[in-house]
């Protein structure tokens, strides 16, 4: 862990860095920078049904922060230390009342997951997994992003839906707040109809970006109906606040610039990637040597259209409908580096701030 004195040469040396080197290597290195100095995330997830969402502070080798769950909206407060390269230990209460703990590993290399961890009580007992993810929010005086929670007993529902929360809300404002909770309502009714009482429904959210005027939202649904397998979709919605209207892909790209083709290369050429590092994962567990694939997982004549995109600071997520078989890649981020020549030069990715 470097000191904060070096923190601004390190910056430097980074950057030198991404320029030379490409897009491949610019989340292990914002990562780098992000445990090399003070800094504040924010990340979203779950403990078994219950959304949490979880604010921690980075100073050197020591993390201090609070986490709620979204039902109950109260803080409880953690305290712990970051050991390089990749453990985190929270250690959750305050004083002698201490309530539970997370061990977590960080996951610089995966967009699905930034922080892996088990929660126990104190003691280890009551072991749960908890992945969480990584917001990107603006700081703001007019808007907060608060989840709006609905739970149901039969079928079993868990809803954690983002709405936003102002002293002034603008039209923009209450379009947004009108839309999400309408697709919620439209996904919950393809799900219910043919549902047992034994069914399961969850649905959480992710703050992609937001500022006061462009808000991007991931929002994950879980269904099992008792099949043969549980159903995961993921829908986004990116709206304009000022303009009171959704974003779509002509906003982010110059038309008749043929992104559609820099895109599925780089998303084919990615998915490969993570098909081959989980072949040596898989491989490393089971102590064998990696079975060369005939041929690769992915063709880009293969590639199905995008049925959805999202907006970061560091990239576009673009979501693809594959099967069930094929559902780990529904979602790649694409570094903006990475398809620089076909981003629109006024469109709402030059609104963004810059990694």
């Amino acid at each position: 862990m470097h000191k904060l004195g070096q923190t601004l040469k390190c910056q430097q040396a980074i950057l030198r860095l991404i320029a030379v080197v490409g897009p491949l290597c610019v989340f292990l290195s914002m990562s780098s920078v992000a445990r090399s100095q003070s800094a504040t995330k924010e990340y979203r997830g779950s403990i078994g049904d219950k959304h949490i969402e979880m604010k921690l502070s980075f100073d050197g080798g020591k993390a201090k922060g609070s986490y709620m769950y979204d039902q109950f909206r109260q803080e409880l407060q953690l305290e712990g230390s970051f050991t390089p390269p990749t453990r985190l230990e929270l250690v959750e209460g305050t004083g002698k009342k201490k309530t539970g703990k997370f061990v977590c590993q960080q996951h610089s290399k995966s967009y699905d997951v930034d922080l892996e961890c088990e929660w126990s009580r104190i003691d280890g007992t009551g072991k749960a997994f908890v992945a969480l993810r990584e917001q990107f929010k603006a700081k703001s005086d007019k808007i907060k992003i608060v989840p709006k929670v609905i739970t149901e007993r039969k079928p079993r529902t868990s809803i954690s839906l983002p709405q936003i929360e102002s002293s002034s809300l603008t039209p923009g404002m209450t379009a947004f707040n009108l839309l999400v909770q309408s697709l919620v309502q439209e996904a919950k009714k393809e799900f219910f109809p043919d549902t047992p009482e034994r069914g399961v429904y969850e649905m959480n959210y992710l703050v992609m970006w937001s500022s006061d005027d462009i808000l991007s939202v991931e929002l994950e649904e879980y269904s099992d109906s008792g099949g043969a397998h549980p159903n995961t979709q993921l829908r986004t919605v990116n709206y304009s606040l000022v303009a009171n209207r959704q974003l779509t892909l002509d906003d982010v790209f110059r038309q008749g610039s043929n992104y559609e083709s820099a895109v599925a290369a780089y998303v084919t050429k990615d998915i490969n990637r993570r098909a081959d590092q989980m072949d040596q994962e898989e491989a490393q567990r089971n102590n064998r040597p990696v079975e060369k694939r005939e041929e690769p997982v992915m063709a880009e004549d293969g590639l199905p259209p995008i049925s959805a995109f999202a907006l970061r600071p560091d990239g576009i997520a673009v979501y693809f409908d594959f099967p069930h078989v094929m559902a780990v890649f529904d979602r790649t981020l694409i570094p903006y580096n990475a398809i620089h020549d076909f981003l629109k030069p006024d469109g709402v990715v030059a609104q963004l701030p810059k990694p």
